[in-house]
């Protein structure tokens, strides 16, 4: 395949969205972890720390990929800020990921919340194959 790109924030979702991802992998294929904190100046997000953010994603991020990289997958991670669905598509685009693999659901700091307009929103602008795990 060559590359795949998951949406990672750890919730359940997120975490069916990474085994799906890594049962598609073939021999030499790239996983791309990606995590990304909404930015503060959006409304529904104005009280969440930026910063306390960009590091507990760093955390879950390195804490998926570490028991990934020991099976000798070739996987990265990748941590941004900015609008979700916006960001998982940049990278996918930058790294010309072969496909995008996200959650349906996720969490926020200020609990749960659907991902249904991210994953719409990706699933309607991406220029790559995009795969919604249940």
């Amino acid at each position: 395949m060559g590359s795949i790109l998951v949406g990672y924030d750890g919730s359940e979702s997120s975490k069916k969205a990474l085994e799906k991802a890594v049962a598609l992998l073939k021999e030499n294929d790239e996983l791309i972890v990606v995590s990304v904190v909404p930015s503060p100046d959006g409304k529904e997000f104005t009280i969440i720390d930026s910063d306390l953010s960009a590091a507990n994603a760093q955390s879950q991020v390195n804490s998926a990929i570490a028991g990934l990289k020991e099976k000798g997958i070739n996987i990265i991670g990748i941590v941004r800020k900015g609008d979700i669905a916006d960001e998982i598509l940049k990278i996918g685009k930058e790294l010309n990921c072969d496909l995008i693999v996200i959650g349906h659901k996720g969490v926020s700091k200020i609990g749960k919340f659907m991902l249904g307009s991210v994953a719409e929103k990706v699933v309607r602008y991406a220029s790559r194959p995009v795969l919604v795990v249940r």
